[in-house]
C-alpha cells in the first residue's frame, strides 16, 4: 500500500485556519479543488533536492512549515506551508530543472539510506523508477509555481493507498 504525498493550495485564511485548529485537516482535504501530487515519489525527490543542493529550502522541503498532523508510523506528517514560505521554494525550485537531479539518483544509495518504499532496486528491474521521480519532481515544481503565483499557502498531506490504486 503506497503512501503518497498530496500537494493542496490552501488561501492564507484557510491555512491560517487550519494551523489554528488541526481537527479541520480531514475536512479542509476534503473540500480541496486545487491540488496535484506526488505520488509515492516524496521521499526520492527530497533525497535528490539534498543532494543536488545540500543547503538549500528544497532539501528539506517536507519538514517546512507548521505541522498539522504528527507523523504516524511510516506515514509523515501533514504540514503546511505559509504564502512566503512556498515563494521561498519555488524560487529554488525556479532554477533546479528534473535533469539536474538525474547525476544524484542511484538506486542502491537511495535503498542503502532507506529512502521510502526502500524498493529502488527491485524496481528497476520492471521499470523506470527515475524517470517517475523526475516527472513527479517537475509536478511538484510546476505546483509550487501555481502555488507563489497565486500568493497561496501549500498542503503537504500524506495519504495510505490500496495498492492498485491511482
Amino acid at each position: 500500500m503506497p503512501t503518497i504525498c498530496r500537494l493542496i493550495q490552501l488561501s492564507p485564511d484557510e491555512a491560517a485556519s487550519l494551523v489554528a485548529n488541526p481537527a479541520t485537516l480531514t475536512t479542509r482535504v476534503g473540500a480541496a479543488t486545487i491540488y496535484s501530487d506526488v505520488y509515492r515519489y516524496w521521499h526520492a525527490i527530497e533525497y535528490l533536492l539534498a543532494a543536488h543542493r545540500p543547503d538549500g529550502t528544497a532539501a528539506k522541503w517536507l519538514a517546512a512549515g507548521a505541522t498539522v498532523l504528527a507523523a504516524t508510523g511510516d506515514v509523515p506528517s501533514a504540514r503546511v506551508l505559509s504564502p512566503a514560505q512556498v515563494q521561498d521554494l519555488d524560487a529554488e525550485l525556479r532554477h533546479i530543472q528534473p535533469d539536474d537531479l538525474f547525476a544524484h539518483y542511484d538506486a542502491s544509495a537511495l535503498d542503502a539510506a532507506q529512502i521510502y518504499p526502500g524498493t529502488w532496486q527491485a524496481w528497476e528491474e520492471d521499470f523506470d523508477p527515475l524517470g517517475q521521480v523526475l516527472e513527479h519532481y517537475f509536478f511538484l515544481q510546476q505546483f509550487t509555481a501555481k502555488c507563489a503565483t497565486a500568493h497561496a499557502a501549500l498542503l503537504l498531506y500524506f495519504d495510505v493507498l490500496a495498492e492498485g490504486t491511482v
